[in-house]
């Protein structure tokens, strides 16, 4: 057996080890969402987010279309598709 030497920065072997500071949807969460869902959807003037309990297709109808507690819509020129599916992910990071 060879011994491993020690990295520098340690290393996750598995993607669900990934924490939610590491999902590129954080930023955009931020950027977009917390100032009415709070950090981490944890809720605020808005509804809280966590858990999580919609699929892809779903947040991304609530986010194009507004929600029922009076969320304003996001077109895509806002909020690409790519963008709401890395929230999305981020957001399960938390169930």
């Amino acid at each position: 057996m060879v011994p491993l030497r020690a990295a520098r920065h340690p290393i996750s072997l598995t993607p669900a080890a990934a924490t939610a500071a590491e999902m590129p949807g954080q930023s955009t969460y931020n950027d977009t969402c917390s100032r009415c869902h709070g950090p981490e959807g944890q809720g605020g003037k808005a509804p809280w987010l966590v858990p999580f309990r919609w699929n892809y297709a779903q947040a991304l109808d609530i986010i194009r279309h507004g929600g029922a507690c009076g969320m304003p819509g996001f077109p895509e020129s806002e909020l690409s598709d790519d963008q709401v599916k890395e929230i999305v992910d981020y957001l399960k990071t938390f169930n």
